[in-house]
């Protein structure tokens, strides 16, 4: 975790986590109200006001902590599916909305708290190890990533124990 820049997080404290999520069997069992995930954040985008039509540019090491390396994005997600489910040891994440809805649930080892996503103008700023689960996805939801890495199989935690061992060590 050493070397990831910790910043205030501005997610949106819940009162409880859905009881399939593996963010409710967590050592911390105190209620989420008023309680921030320190090293996540959100990140308000620049934006081109036009008549035409608004434009939004992202440049890794200048908007983002961090150089972009990869760029994905999930669409036709059935109702009821959820997404991700892991955590990555050294990549780190700008997740955005690009449109329509969906909730990110993110645990660092130690708090876990939620955001709603819902607007191509932010993003959230997943730094390495911090757990993260999509579901309650909109219909026509599309939710796109930037990456700091490629994508590498060895850089995933798709466990929750799993993750919880490693952030113990």
């Amino acid at each position: 975790m050493g070397g990831t820049p910790r910043g205030e997080c501005s997610v949106t404290p819940v009162t409880s986590t859905p009881a399939d999520s593996h963010l409710d069997r967590t050592r911390d069992k105190t209620p989420y109200a008023s309680r921030e995930l320190g090293r996540c954040r959100l990140i308000d985008l620049p934006v081109i006001n036009d008549p035409r039509g608004n434009l939004t540019s992202i440049e890794g090491n200048r908007q983002l902590p961090f150089g972009i390396a990869r760029v994905y994005y999930t669409y036709d997600i059935p109702s009821g599916a959820a997404r991700g489910g892991h955590a990555h040891r050294q990549c780190e994440v700008l997740v955005i909305s690009m449109s329509g809805s969906f909730d990110v649930r993110v645990h660092d080892g130690l708090t876990s708290a939620q955001v709603t996503l819902d607007s191509s103008k932010r993003g959230l700023y997943l730094p390495a190890m911090v757990w993260r689960e999509l579901d309650r996805f909109s219909s026509g939801a599309v939710c796109m990533v930037l990456a700091s890495d490629i994508y590498r199989e060895s850089d995933y935690i798709r466990d929750f124990d799993s993750f919880m061992e490693e952030y113990a060590h």
